[in-house]
């Protein structure tokens, strides 16, 4: 029997909903292979955990690493490379954000990128809620980001978000669309969701960050504000946050 633990979570009040699309993936994924599923869960930081058996499993895990993202050992880390992560913790300290990166060895060795590096990247001073809130930097966003030093003794990664991230934000920023950012949720929620209370037409494109995060963005005639009433009710317990550029530069503006 094999234990793969993936980069991707499953959390929040559809937990268990999330396992069972995973489950039905990775069903789907062994059927015609001399490889079964045994047992779909998550661990204490809500990565989810595969166990398979059979002949073709050390196949089926790189298959299952490639679909959902591979969890790392602190030993493999790499100075000056790009990982994959999620935002965890946002707000709870003031020195920087942490971007979970799947390391399974250590209780806690996520990533810091420390306060001075995101006024330097986003080139907004001011504390770090400040700089979040303009953002929207929050928990379980999808983030990439590239490690500047590593010292293990200490347990203690830095890092800085990587230029896809950055470009990601620009473009967001940019953008004349608001979206609603949806997290915790898959596909098909949001879709029922959307056609059950007559939305479907006023989304332009629903955007897959990760395997259950999802920026929803909005018609030019559409209000974000107006989607987390609409579909809120039905997704409870799902965060929802708002990205609309035009009170995202105005925060920018009086801070800088």
């Amino acid at each position: 029997m094999k234990t793969v633990v993936l980069l991707q979570k499953a959390y929040g009040a559809y937990r268990g909903r999330l396992l069972e699309t995973i489950r039905s993936e990775v069903s789907e994924m062994v059927a015609e292979l001399d490889t079964q599923l045994t047992s779909v869960g998550t661990d204490k930081k809500n990565h989810i955990i595969v166990k398979i058996d059979g002949e073709d499993e050390e196949f089926v895990a790189n298959a299952l690493a490639k679909e959902y993202g591979r969890s790392l050992q602190s030993d493999n880390l790499v100075p000056n490379k790009t990982y994959p992560g999620q935002l965890i913790d946002v707000g709870k300290v003031g020195y920087g954000l942490y971007s979970d990166m799947g390391v399974t060895d250590s209780k806690r060795l996520d990533a810091l990128i420390p306060l001075h590096r995101l006024r330097e990247q986003l080139d907004l001073h001011g504390p770090l809620r400040t700089i979040s809130d303009a953002f929207v930097l929050v928990d379980y966003l999808p983030v990439e980001v590239n490690i500047t030093s590593i010292d293990l003794y200490n347990n203690r990664v830095e890092a800085e978000f990587d230029q896809s991230t950055l470009t990601r934000i620009s473009e967001w920023m940019q953008d004349d669309h608001e979206r609603l950012l949806v997290f915790g949720a898959n596909r098909g929620q949001i879709e029922n969701s959307l056609k059950k209370t007559n939305h479907r037409e006023d989304i332009y494109e629903i955007e897959q960050l990760g395997k259950f995060e999802f920026s929803l963005r909005c018609k030019r005639s559409t209000r974000a504000s107006g989607m987390i009433a609409a579909i809120g009710p039905r997704l409870r317990g799902v965060p929802m946050h708002l990205f609309i550029p035009e009170e995202l530069e105005a925060k920018q503006n009086a801070k800088t």
